[in-house]
């Protein structure tokens, strides 16, 4: 028996290294998915390896987190070929925007990084954050609450919100997710419905690619484990958030960082 068996839920950004592992393994134990992304084949991707692993039906569905009017369509299509939705991990994310002075940064620019930034470079990074996650969390409580249901949402930060590392734009995003999860927890803990963060450290996926290698290495050196995490490790901190193993966890932080920041 699955720890989701019953379940349907909404993966943001599924098509990517952390939203795949999530959305396969919720659908290994049990869950309904639907697979977010912006990219077409990415999700498309995670859903046939879930039908391929023999799971329960999955949907791919492609739209930008950042338009509310199609974050609401999103929920709409899967109320009505999966049912209500009482699973949601608002994962999509980059790690660097367009104008936000990254390429300077690589090339060895002195400057500060905020004097780099663009103010399109700054808005997009916190529009896919955290208008992403409230106008993906707003459309399952519209559609769940009025029901009496119970669920769970889970919002992706990383070290970057709990210790300012990181570009100052992505710092600021994933910073401010754990505020919007501490009061979301507070607002909809009395319908029972529960709100926690993970806060991922350094984890070997396609965003962390572009990374120079020896900052790479510099990382692995900071970190107490002495390696970088794996797209499996954040699964399953979403999976024990997601579950009833977590029926007391709300407004909380899980941070599997390999001992890289300590609270």
């Amino acid at each position: 028996m699955g720890k989701l068996d019953g379940r349907v839920a909404v993966v943001t950004g599924a098509g990517g290294g952390l939203g795949s592992a999530i959305s396969r393994l919720f659908a290994a134990e049990g869950a309904s998915v639907v697979c977010q992304d912006l990219i077409e084949d990415a999700a498309a991707t995670t859903v046939k390896a879930i039908e391929a692993a023999g799971g329960p039906p999955a949907m791919t569905w492609v739209c930008d987190v950042a338009d509310s009017g199609a974050v609401e369509a999103m929920f709409d299509a899967t109320v009505k070929h999966l049912g209500l939705v009482s699973v949601l991990v608002s994962n999509a994310g980059v790690a660097n925007t367009p104008g936000d002075g990254t390429e300077e940064m690589f090339a060895g620019n002195p400057s500060p990084n905020i004097t780099l930034m663009s103010d399109d470079g700054w808005q997009r990074m916190l529009d896919i954050h955290l208008n992403g996650a409230f106008y993906t969390s707003r459309a399952m409580v519209r559609r769940l609450a009025p029901t009496g249901g119970t669920g769970s949402i889970i919002c992706m930060s990383s070290i970057a919100g709990l210790a300012g590392w990181g570009q100052v734009h992505y710092s600021a995003a994933k910073g401010g997710l754990l505020g919007f999860v501490r009061s979301l927890a507070r607002d909809l803990g009395p319908r029972g419905i529960r709100v926690n963060a993970v806060c991922p450290g350094a984890i070997d996926t396609p965003m962390t690619a572009a990374i120079p290698a020896a900052s790479i290495e510099g990382l692995k050196m900071m970190t107490p484990l002495g390696r970088l995490g794996v797209p499996d490790d954040i699964a399953a901190a979403a999976l024990y958030l997601a579950s009833d193993d977590a029926s007391f966890v709300t407004g909380q932080a899980l941070s599997p960082n390999g001992g890289i920041v300590m609270a």
